[in-house]
């Protein structure tokens, strides 16, 4: 029973595809969890994380294994994102009408998402190496990365920081938002995009595509303007 048992977990952990159906699977019974449910506090995203820390943690199956398959899945979102475009190309002539505005708030909300994100923390009594990963917390995983290797950071931490964001804003930026009274695509937009990065247009393509296409371009501004920011502001802050 016991090497039964063995050949089962190294066959588990040899197959990235049998890895990969693991990872769709858990994020398919996450979004019907959180359809049957209807509660925000459910997010695929989150459910996901969690499910699959759990199923690593108990066979034993070793992160690079869970990598490994996960490229497969990484590979087809490229051409994803560059479809992104598309709502941006429809929107062009609006957002062009409009570039003074989305820069100078573009400009505000890198700099809040940085002092607010370091503050925080430091208010908390966080180390220095979890101040420095709250100053990207708003910033996609790619530009995160690259920012936090400046400033001298860990990875590590830094990806956790994105994730809160991203997934915390996915949950509850809309309905924060409304309560504000913003329900124009612009303002809500980019509002999704500075501040919760992918998962927040992921969010904003629930609402049309006039709202995902201020998200990307709020993801896409924010992110170089962090780039540029961050090292400048950060020293100072820490």
């Amino acid at each position: 029973m016991n090497e039964l048992l063995l050949q089962w977990h190294n066959s588990l952990s040899s197959s990235p595809f049998l890895l990969l159906f693991i990872l769709i699977g858990v994020f398919e019974l996450a979004v019907w969890l959180r359809k049957r449910s209807n509660l925000p506090l459910l997010n695929p995203s989150l459910l996901t994380t969690i499910g699959v820390i759990v199923i690593l943690k108990a066979t034993g199956i070793s992160w690079q294994s869970f990598e490994q398959a996960s490229n497969y899945l990484t590979f087809w979102l490229q051409p994803v994102v560059v479809c992104l475009a598309v709502p941006l190309y429809i929107q062009w002539q609006k957002i062009r009408a409009q570039w003074l505005p989305i820069i100078v708030s573009q400009i505000i909300a890198s700099g809040v998402g940085i002092i607010t994100g370091v503050g925080l923390v430091r208010l908390l009594g966080g180390s220095h190496d979890s101040v420095l990963a709250a100053a990207v917390k708003s910033v996609t995983m790619p530009i995160a990365i690259e920012v936090i290797e400046t400033l001298g950071g860990v990875v590590g931490i830094a990806a956790s920081t994105v994730l809160v964001a991203g997934v915390s804003g996915q949950m509850v930026g809309v309905w924060i938002l409304h309560r504000f009274g913003q329900r124009l695509p612009m303002g809500l937009g980019l509002s999704l995009g500075s501040a919760s990065h992918a998962l927040g247009t992921v969010r904003a393509m629930q609402l049309g595509s006039r709202y995902v296409a201020y998200a990307s371009l709020g993801l896409i501004l924010n992110g170089i303007i962090t780039a540029f920011l961050a090292p400048i502001i950060v020293p100072w802050l820490v």
